[in-house]
């Protein structure tokens, strides 16, 4: 009986808290889908319901191929959080210009740098996430309040992409120093577990006596 009640309370809760995953546009996916002589921002909506926000996030690239480089033999790959409104793919002409892109569209609080990735040479694969810190997740439900937000791309050479998606976590917005209501309900199951357990062992030490 105790083992079955806690086993039921961990699968209670870890069902309330899913992640959802959303796969990029095809056009962002494949052969030569990065082209370095443009820039891409990708539009998602996120309805975040009344009392949730993100309480986690990553951005997941797979099997990204460097197949031109530059002058230099190596590749270069940026990528942003864009306080942006606009959904699906737009795609922006910069002339394969050294540098990120998006950081001369945007400023201050309008754009979060995640990272930039180096192919260190023509043919080189590599498969990385970005998983937001506290600060970047904090960047990520502003930005949401207008309903969408835009992840920035933006290629210096030209990239295959085998695989990209946004995935998140949505919880409960109450502060840190309030139960939320997984833990709450974990804890008032626990506590009768721990009622059930006192009163049958009573049971057994009066019965003995």
């Amino acid at each position: 009986m105790k083992k079955t009640i806690i086993i039921a309370a961990v699968v209670g809760i870890c069902g309330l808290a899913q992640a959802t995953t959303i796969n990029a546009p095809s056009t962002l996916v494949g052969a030569s889908a990065l082209d370095g002589n443009n820039a891409y921002s990708w539009g998602i909506a996120v309805a975040v319901p009344t009392g949730e926000t993100i309480t986690s996030a990553e951005i997941d690239f797979t099997g990204v191929q460097l197949t031109v480089a530059n002058s230099s033999g190596t590749g270069y790959l940026y990528t942003d959080l864009l306080n942006s409104k606009t959904t699906g793919v737009t795609t922006a002409s910069d002339g394969d210009a050294a540098g990120d892109y998006w950081a001369t569209k945007y400023s201050g609080a309008n754009i979060t740098s995640l990272g930039t990735k180096v192919f260190a040479a023509v043919g080189t694969t590599l498969t990385w996430s970005y998983v937001l810190s506290a600060a970047q997740l904090t960047a990520l439900n502003s930005y949401l309040a207008a309903g969408a937000f835009n992840i920035g791309i933006d290629p210096d050479c030209h990239y295959s992409v085998g695989g990209l998606s946004f995935t998140y976590t949505l919880g409960s917005s109450k502060s840190n120093s309030v139960p939320d209501d997984a833990v709450t309900a974990l804890l008032v199951v626990l506590s009768l577990a721990g009622l059930e357990i006192f009163r049958r062992q009573f049971a057994v030490a009066k019965i003995k006596a």
